[in-house]
């Protein structure tokens, strides 16, 4: 609902996401809105709050019927729940459902398997992971080599590239230009200028993704090939490759000592050692020496390929123990296994990068990624043994992303103590901060989990979607889903007058009704937008505020 002409939104939280989310909510609108916030008594966020123009804070330790009621959900446009808690939050959307049915909520979820169930008890709610939204930016930011971000848009698979490595066909939009020396450009006039690019992802007819079996197989090879050299112990590979040793070394006397030909040499030594020798007295001793000696190493071999094999099935077969070995160079290490550390690992793992994960404490994210049989090190993370352990001087990048900042920076301090070069990553809230340790630490990125999430909570509380949150530099691109409202400004005109230099681009248009509506991908330019139609942009923080106030039904502004 809309008092006095001005968007009312209520904000139910204690962290820096709360205070992203208001400002973000006050850029976002140019006719200016009404924010209450609900926070505990004395929360970090509670000042920076009260200086900020248009918002009410209401320091309460538990919001109750009373809180709410005092806040006006029942006349707020939408209502957002993101304390840190699953639980609490639901506890607190349930309350504001009892005062108002048809308000719009925001939930701030991490359980995957209760995110799609919630609407069975919330019909209203819209439900947002914070770690979802932030952890894609840590593992491109720790991968380090090339970007490759997907893009969830319903029924069109599309990516976030390096230009370099998408064909050029498949480029649907140039994102930014990131020059060597200074600030990126964002979304450049000339697409074709962009390093950066939005590109689809082929599919068949029978809507598979192309190159989607030989991903898999791959991934089923390199996994089947980890753990069979995880469970490849030192006695036992030592033992194979000295047997090994012995039948080039038994080729060898075949071929010089007997006076054979190398084929020949090659096929007795394989024949014999497989047990299959021809015993021939009339032979010359040499001859029937080695001959004797390959096939009892032939004889040896045998059982010794069958414990190889028998061991690496067993370690598989537990590979959630913490005896599991670690990778030791080349990977990526992550401290901290909150909601978000885990979900880097999660992601991690799955683009097949090793990854070895550690944490001060045994939590619920140090079980369940032993259950998904990864390494996982339990100690105190700013130790240089606790590091040492997990082979940081020899990894591929330190991600560190724990809830303290400071922390984190002594984490990322010891682990180029132990390697001056080594790319760090670093998960820090206060910006200036960010920007400082960036400059003074070279091969060093920040990233702020709240600047990450904020645009998507912020679009979401004004019903609508962002579906990728794109890190550029110390920026962000956002890829969102805007309806055009009734009477909307650019209702009748094509979709390039949705478009602004260097800060809105429109990437296609889902046109028809929604659950089957047809994205036009790039729209044409001779077909009007019309009421109900969604654009699909790429877009600053402004541009999106801008893009927001044009599709915006004119009768909720006016």
């Amino acid at each position: 609902m809309i008092t006095g002409g001005r968007e009312r939104f209520v904000v139910c939280g204690e962290d820096m996401l709360s205070l992203r989310m208001v400002e973000a909510l006050l850029r976002q609108s140019r006719r200016g809105v009404d924010v209450v916030v609900l926070t505990a008594p004395g929360s970090a966020v509670v000042e920076r709050l009260r200086a900020l123009r248009d918002v009410e804070v209401i320091e309460v330790a538990e919001p109750d019927d009373e809180a709410f009621t005092a806040a006006r959900v029942d006349a707020a446009t939408s209502v957002a729940l993101v304390h840190r808690d699953d639980v609490v939050n639901i506890h607190r959307a349930l309350r504001v459902q009892e005062l108002a049915p048809s308000v719009r909520l925001v939930v701030r979820l991490h359980a995957p398997a209760l995110s799609g169930r919630i609407r069975m008890l919330l019909p209203t709610a819209t439900v947002l992971s914070v770690s979802a939204t932030a952890a894609p930016a840590f593992v491109t930011a720790a991968v380090g080599v090339s970007t490759r971000q997907a893009v969830d848009l319903p029924g069109y698979p599309m990516v976030v590239a390096d230009r370099d490595r998408v064909r050029p066909q498949h480029v649907v939009r140039g994102l930014a230009r990131r020059p060597d020396l200074g600030p990126p450009v964002l979304l450049p006039d000339d697409d074709t200028a962009a390093d950066l690019v939005l590109a689809r992802v082929p599919v068949h007819r029978e809507g598979r993704v192309v190159g989607h079996r030989r991903a898999l197989w791959r991934r089923v090879l390199t996994r089947g090939w980890r753990r069979f050299r995880a469970g490849l112990t030192r006695s036992l590979a030592r033992a194979t490759l000295a047997l090994v040793a012995l039948l080039v070394l038994g080729t060898v006397a075949f071929a010089t000592l007997a006076d054979l030909s190398w084929g020949d040499a090659v096929y007795l030594t394989v024949l014999d050692s497989a047990g299959a020798a021809d015993p021939d007295t009339h032979r010359a001793a040499v001859a029937r020496t080695v001959q004797a000696l390959v096939t009892v190493v032939g004889i040896a071999i045998i059982p010794l390929v069958t414990a190889v094999v028998v061991d690496a099935a067993v370690s598989a077969r537990f590979a959630g123990t913490p005896q599991r070995p670690r990778p030791r160079r080349g990977h990526v290490v992550v401290v901290g296994l909150g909601n978000v550390g885990v979900r880097v690992v999660e992601q991690l793992h799955e683009r097949g990068v090793p990854v070895v994960a550690v944490d001060d404490e045994e939590g619920p994210g140090v079980t369940q990624l032993r259950r998904m049989g990864l390494p996982v090190i339990v100690g105190d993370t700013t130790r240089r043994q606790t590091l040492t352990e997990a082979s940081v001087g020899d990894c591929r990048a330190l991600v560190a992303v724990g809830r303290d900042d400071v922390a984190n920076l002594e984490t990322g301090l010891v682990g180029r103590s132990l390697r001056a070069r080594l790319r760090v990553v670093l998960r820090l809230r206060d910006d200036d901060l960010a920007r400082r340790v960036e400059r003074t630490l070279e091969v060093a990125v920040s990233r702020s989990v709240s600047f990450l999430a904020a645009p998507a909570f912020a679009a979401a509380m004004r019903d609508h979607q962002v579906v990728a949150t794109v890190p550029v530099g110390r920026s962000v691109l956002l890829l969102a889903d805007v309806s055009v409202g009734r009477s909307a400004l650019l209702a009748g005109l094509p979709p390039t007058a949705a478009e602004s230099d260097g800060e809105v681009r429109v990437v296609g248009v889902y046109r028809g009704a929604a659950h089957d509506a047809v994205l036009e991908c790039p729209p044409r330019p001779t077909r009007r937008l019309k009421v109900g139609d969604r654009l699909v942009v790429a877009a600053t923080r402004d541009g999106l505020t801008e893009i927001h106030a044009r599709c915006a039904s004119r009768t909720a502004v006016d």
